[in-house]
């Protein structure tokens, strides 16, 4: 079996050597030198090298930010993974960021058509879809309560955005929620505002410039005009629109950056 090994520490040093001595395939990559008792195995340039030589990838690295950044750095592992491959990582951290992480880079083809998860932060299980069918990528965020370059990144390298923009913040305040349910919305793992909302999309349109259809808008604690207003005055180069509350719409992905002929229909 082709094997990648990313960490040669005191810990990942021997269990590559058993790995290697078993008779399998190894590649590898350590930020010091490879160790002379691995010098059968093949010494990778980048982490992403080990994940397109590799079936499987190992991980044995010190702590969190080391594992996020192996994997979704420059030239990270994720940047060389495609369907079949398997990521163990077997870090001294929290299986929360693991599990975590693995959210962050799921992706399935079905034909032609590709999706990409990227999980996004919630007080329940939540991912946010971004779906490809040939040169055309759509993007789907919602049940979000706050967000990260990643998020940015990832939208705005789509043609359309669903996107949400839950609430006012004033509305919301003065509504008749309870006050428990006024901070589970407003808080770190509830929705977004829109002013969160039109802040995310002024980081999405450094990355591109889909056409952006704004959702999820509470009945109580916004208005179209509202959400509308903060995301148009925050980013004037981006063209929004409002899917309101219950709407049934066919939406049309067509290209943003480079206009072509072909186009993907979405209902909603």
């Amino acid at each position: 079996m082709k094997i990648g090994f990313i960490g040669l520490g005191i810990m990942g040093a021997p269990m590559a050597l058993n790995l290697l001595n078993a008779g399998h395939e190894l590649f590898v990559r350590t930020r010091s030198k490879v160790p002379e008792s691995l010098a059968k195995a093949t010494a990778c340039k980048t982490n992403a090298d080990v994940a397109r030589a590799a079936d499987v990838i190992v991980l044995m690295l010190p702590d969190t930010p080391d594992v996020e950044a192996v994997l979704f750095g420059k030239d990270g592992v994720a940047e060389g993974l495609s369907a079949g491959k398997t990521v163990m990582d077997m870090s001294s951290i929290s299986p929360i960021e693991t599990k975590t992480f693995a959210m962050n880079h799921g992706s399935v083809s079905v034909g032609p058509i590709t999706i990409e998860s990227l999980g996004i932060p919630h007080d329940a299980p939540q991912i946010a879809i971004r779906v490809t069918a040939g040169e055309l990528s759509f993007g789907y965020a919602t049940d979000l309560g706050s967000s990260n370059g990643k998020l940015a990144a990832f939208l705005g390298a789509c043609d359309t955005v669903l996107l949400e923009s839950n609430y006012e913040e004033k509305l919301l305040d003065e509504g008749p929620y309870p006050l428990k349910l006024k901070r589970r919305i407003a808080g770190p793992l509830g929705h977004l505002s829109n002013e969160q909302t039109a802040a995310l999309l002024a980081e999405v349109a450094r990355h591109g410039h889909p056409r952006v259809l704004l959702c999820h808008l509470s009945k109580l604690n916004n208005t179209p005009e509202l959400a509308q207003r903060a995301a148009r005055a925050a980013c004037p180069a981006l063209d929004v629109s409002v899917l309101e509350h219950g709407e049934a719409k066919i939406v049309d992905v067509v290209r943003t950056r480079h206009r072509a002929a072909k186009q993907l229909s979405l209902l909603f």
